[in-house]
């Protein structure tokens, strides 16, 4: 997004949606105290230009099977951006950045299953032209995501008012039986578009508007699927990008997990199968604010005993989709 300007009133529209996704235009009016006219023009303006969209994350279970791996890749000299654009071509990849510190590129591998992804480990992307090494941490599981992460902009009021307009729960664990026809169709539908109206959605899947209504409303109460802003951090005031590997104390994991899952820095957190214990990713104003936070700005720092960051100089695909 190079040509939008997105000002306070943008800002603050990109604030509610955080908290409401699927909130109708009119309560997202009453709550800015605006109307629901020029909401609706600012929400067009800002997904037509490409500097937001509304999408459905969803569970990592119904997306393929295990869990996923953070790849840290050494590249040869000038050959990272080439690298980074192999690996977000690659449909097993949510997140790839150009990176420096720990590591040239840093990208997270899913694979449709097991085998997949470690074949895609251990022989398909050493193949890739450019990478000279790779460095493997697999995440055991998820503390927090970005559909957490807020804007600090609305007030305590006009947070209890948007509080309960459909912004769905993280399940807490893999669903025992496997999704309905339906339910895959929705959630094949709603996760580029997660505000599309029931009734186009019900004109979509040959159904009837109540029906739509309640299969969506099942998968978002599961948690399952939950609707988030997808928007650039630096679109939005926050000019640095960081992907931290952390290391503490066995007895201190608990602690320091519920310390960082709830810093306003915080867009990802995992517990990983390494030595550094959690992969977290954050948003900083500036280089001034990320060293505040890696020197101490947040409770429980005192039980790190190992600490690993990595800035993200270009994001080229998040969350499934390549940016432009």
């Amino acid at each position: 997004m190079e040509d939008t300007v997105i000002d306070d009133i943008d800002l603050d529209l990109i604030a509610a949606l955080q908290t409401a996704p699927r909130a109708s235009f009119d309560v997202l009016a009453r709550v800015l105290d605006s109307s629901a006219r020029t909401v609706a023009r600012r929400y067009a303006r800002l997904v037509d230009d490409g500097a937001m969209r509304v999408i459905c994350e969803i569970e990592w279970s119904l997306l393929a099977e295990g869990l996923p791996a953070t790849v840290w890749i050494g590249t040869e000299p000038g050959r990272a951006p080439e690298v980074a654009h192999a690996l977000a071509a690659r449909a097993d990849t949510p997140f790839v950045s150009l990176a420096s510190g720990a590591a040239d590129v840093f990208c997270m591998l899913h694979g449709a299953t097991r085998a997949d992804t470690t074949r895609a480990l251990t022989t398909e992307l050493p193949a890739v032209p450019g990478i000279r090494t790779l460095r493997t941490e697999w995440i055991l599981r998820r503390l927090t995501s970005t559909a957490s992460w807020r804007l600090p902009r609305l007030t305590s009021g006009q947070i209890s008012a948007l509080t309960g307009q459909h912004a769905g729960r993280a399940a807490a664990h893999p669903r025992d039986t496997p999704l309905s026809g339906l339910e895959r169709d929705t959630v094949a539908v709603l996760r580029n578009d997660a505000r599309m109206p029931f009734s186009t959605l019900a004109r979509t899947l040959g159904i009837t508007e109540s029906r739509a209504r309640r299969t969506v409303a099942a998968l978002l109460e599961s948690g399952l699927l939950r609707p988030r802003v997808e928007v650039d951090p630096r679109d939005i005031g926050y000019a640095v990008e960081a992907v931290l590997s952390i290391g503490c104390r066995p007895g201190a994991v608990k602690r320091l997990a519920a310390s960082l899952a709830d810093h306003p820095a915080t867009r990802f957190l995992a517990l990983t199968a390494a030595a550094s214990v959690f992969t977290y990713g954050g948003v900083f104003r500036d280089e001034e604010h990320l060293a505040d936070f890696l020197t101490g700005g947040f409770e429980g720092s005192e039980e790190v005993t190992s600490l690993e960051c990595s800035l993200q100089l270009e994001v080229l695909k998040r969350y499934w989709t390549a940016r432009p």
